[in-house]
């Protein structure tokens, strides 16, 4: 009766995990299956795999220069926007975290882009970065900057897509943060300012090493949100002018829905699903060791 009940005790996590098991495996793990298995295949627009072509998707994918040139947007995007909008998210929770007037209205004001839906915010992005009228430009325009075509030029598109998007999110990292600055001990900042520690020592030697699980967890999120990016994309921009803001999903949307290249557009998923988990795992294993 012992052995049995012992073994019971310890299949039951096991039993408490399998609904959830489920749903991965029903929504997850047999669609990267059948993902990868269609990228072995020359699928058509029905249900049917089509022939066998092995890794012809994957070889054209990768001798196309095309490719290549997305795949460097798309890291330019992601290694640019996150730690701009982490920082500033840090920024704003440590001036959110101090006694001031109005603490909540400044609050609700930062996180306001963050519940804002994405068509609203393109929106109103596309007005204020309009070149003609737009509020950005008059602003300029009053202290003698010539109009800038912000969405229209290869120069300045994937810069100002940068810049909606540290907007649209740097108010939810904020959030994240201050909830992390708030559970942080007193009694070892209280400590340490006794000692006479100065502000910028405080921070860096104490707050910011505390922050670590904060900051993993919010570097992970915004990581993952990042390499997804399509909305802007196809609301605003399209990927032009001339691909200057494509990036590896809505490649990935063009090759399968636009050309019918499901084959390759499969290849490109996995490819970028291998990616995101390589540098999501070098993350990890940065801030744990």
């Amino acid at each position: 009766m012992r052995l049995q009940s012992d073994r019971l005790a310890a299949a039951r996590p096991y039993l408490y995990l399998t609904p959830t098991l489920l749903v991965l495996a029903t929504f997850t793990y047999l669609p990267i299956a059948r993902l990868a298995e269609m990228s072995l295949h020359a699928p058509g627009t029905g249900a049917s795999l089509g022939p066998w072509i092995g890794l012809s998707a994957y070889q054209k994918l990768f001798s196309n220069p095309l490719f290549w040139r997305i795949l460097g947007q798309t890291f330019a995007y992601v290694f640019a926007s996150v730690p701009i909008a982490m920082a500033l998210g840090l920024g704003l929770a440590l001036l959110l975290d101090q006694p001031l007037r109005g603490l909540g209205l400044l609050r609700a004001l930062y996180y306001a882009p963050v519940v804002m839906p994405t068509v609203a915010v393109a929106a109103l992005a596309l007005w204020m970065f309009n070149p003609n009228g737009g509020l950005v430009d008059y602003l300029l325009h009053l202290v003698g900057i010539a109009p800038i075509p912000w969405l229209v030029d290869t120069t300045w598109a994937l810069p100002t897509l940068i810049v909606i998007a540290v907007w649209k999110n740097v108010g939810y990292y904020m959030v994240i943060y201050l909830a992390g600055l708030q559970a942080l001990p007193q009694a070892v900042l209280d400590a340490a300012r006794l000692d006479g520690a100065r502000p910028l020592v405080r921070f860096f030697t104490i707050t910011l090493p505390l922050l670590r699980p904060t900051t993993f967890f919010i570097g992970v999120v915004a990581l993952i949100g990042s390499f997804q990016v399509f909305d802007f994309v196809n609301l605003m921009t399209q990927g032009g002018p001339s691909n200057a803001t494509n990036v590896l999903v809505y490649f990935a949307y063009q090759n399968g829905f636009a050309y019918m290249q499901l084959g390759l557009a499969a290849a490109l998923s996995l490819v970028m699903f291998a990616l995101v988990l390589a540098i999501l795992g070098l993350v990890a294993w940065t801030f744990n060791r």
